[in-house]
């Protein structure tokens, strides 16, 4: 249409009237540019989710949920998940289970990728009159600072600009994340791999007072749980910052870190109910970090993900309805002093939560612990033919144990069933049924060796 005829238009005709003449002249032209701006704007937001999912991830030290990662640890899980499940026993399930953590952070840095140079090529796309294919080339070209491909107009060279920049710095911040990542989970199995030769593989809170007595050693253990105190508070920290960390299991399918530090609580659990003369100080410590940790960790890696689970004999893992008041709990104690403190630390355990997850205090509520009366009989039992100091009456120790146990049970047993960790004594049930695995007992052990008399013993 000549411009002498357009000016003509414009002056006789409507607006409206006048655009749909020109859309009836020219339909082609004027699909193309509603199709290519439609793309351009679609663009921008994939290269927006692309950007707030990286920094979400590796740059704000906060427990942020970001959709594009959060799909993808899904996938990565499902897919993983399902391939154990045709596995036999667990020693194969972990085999296939112990790939999940390391393709989430591979899947997650090409997703990353693939989304800033899909969402580039769309931008070059929408302002070029190029195809998507050779958009998608000078895209892979300036992102990746290849260079054998680039703008014939000033704004596409913008955009190469910005994508060229964006390529070094995400890898940048990639060799940063990779190397945290894995000096992170270093850390975690020192002490994970150290329990091994004092509560067992898997580990289990009475065989670890069982062996700390025979050994002679009960007064370090007990001041060894303020390692394990610190440690909590570290996994704690870490692992919600970067919960990819969590899906990372140990090296030796026997051990993981959920299960050691459910048998550290376990320990200074029974330490606490049986005993008044062992010092409980440092048992007290670890109960109130530990319950903290597994509740946080509980928070982001189960109820924060969609869908609703169901732990057998546990219950269910969401409430009927949201917006519940969490009823008040705190860890037992013997004395009001203590308590008072307990207290204290859970009613600012469940405001932080709050600002977390606002309907994850409904569900951390009062959980009655599963262990049998029984069971707790027959690991006193043990525990007295290997002299442990058991100086309270049974039945208020039993009463003692397990509301102290109730504190921390449900969200240590949501983590083990989502994980499939290691299925040790006291560790709940699995999404397989799974035979319950004990570790060697030392107290066993102990019966059948038979010791020579020091006359007999010779001496180079």
């Amino acid at each position: 249409m000549a411009l002498d005829e357009v000016r003509q238009h414009q002056a006789t005709e409507p607006r409206l009237a006048f655009v749909l003449t020109v859309v009836a002249s020219e339909p082609v032209a004027f699909a193309e540019l509603a199709s290519r701006t439609g793309i351009f704007i679609l663009g921008i937001v994939v290269v927006m989710i692309s950007l707030v999912s990286l920094m979400r991830t590796v740059i704000v030290p906060r427990p942020l949920r970001s959709s594009l990662s959060g799909f993808v640890m899904w996938l990565v899980e499902t897919a993983t998940r399902g391939i154990s499940f045709l596995r036999s026993t667990y020693a194969r399930r972990d085999h296939v289970l112990a790939w999940t953590g390391p393709v989430m952070i591979l899947a997650m840095l090409i997703a990353w990728l693939v989304g800033f140079l899909v969402g580039y090529a769309m931008l070059i796309y929408g302002i070029s009159g190029m195809d998507f294919g050779n958009a998608m080339r000078q895209s892979g070209s300036s992102l990746l600072t290849l260079g054998f491909a680039g703008g014939t107009n000033e704004n596409q060279t913008i955009i190469d600009f910005i994508a060229a920049a964006t390529g070094p710095i995400i890898i940048a911040m990639l060799i940063g994340y990779l190397p945290t990542i894995f000096q992170t989970y270093l850390e975690r199995e020192v002490l994970v791999t150290t329990l091994s030769t004092s509560g067992g593989e898997p580990a289990w809170g009475p065989e670890y007072l069982a062996r700390a007595t025979l050994a002679g050693t009960l007064e370090e253990a007990t001041t060894h749980l303020d390692a394990w105190t610190e440690w909590a508070a570290r996994l704690r920290l870490t692992h919600i910052t970067y919960p990819t960390l969590m899906y990372v299991r140990s090296p030796r399918a026997s051990r993981h870190y959920l299960i050691s530090l459910l048998c550290m609580m376990d320990a200074a659990a029974l330490q606490i109910s049986l005993s008044k003369t062992v010092d409980r100080m440092h048992a007290y410590r670890l109960l109130l970090q530990g319950s903290q940790t597994f509740e946080s960790l509980y928070v982001v890696l189960v109820h924060d993900q969609r869908g609703r689970q169901r732990i057998p004999v546990v219950g269910k893992l969401w409430p009927g309805r949201r917006g519940q008041q969490q009823e008040q709990q705190h860890l037992p104690a013997w004395t009001l002093d203590i308590r008072a403190v307990h207290a204290a630390a859970a009613q600012d355990s469940a405001i932080g939560f709050a600002t977390l997850n606002t309907d994850a205090a409904s569900v951390l509520g009062v959980h009655d612990s599963t262990i049998t009366h029984d069971q707790f009989i027959r690991a006193v039992r043990m525990l007295k033919d290997v002299g442990f100091p058991i100086d309270r009456d049974l039945d208020e120790a039993w009463t003692m144990f397990r509301d102290i146990r109730s504190q921390y049970e449900f969200p240590a047993y949501a983590l083990t069933y989502k994980l499939d960790a290691v299925p040790a004594p006291w560790s709940g049930p699995r999404f397989k049924k799974t035979d319950v695995i004990y570790p060697t007992s030392a107290a066993a052990m102990r019966q059948q060796l038979t010791e020579e008399p020091d006359s007999k013993e010779q001496h180079p």
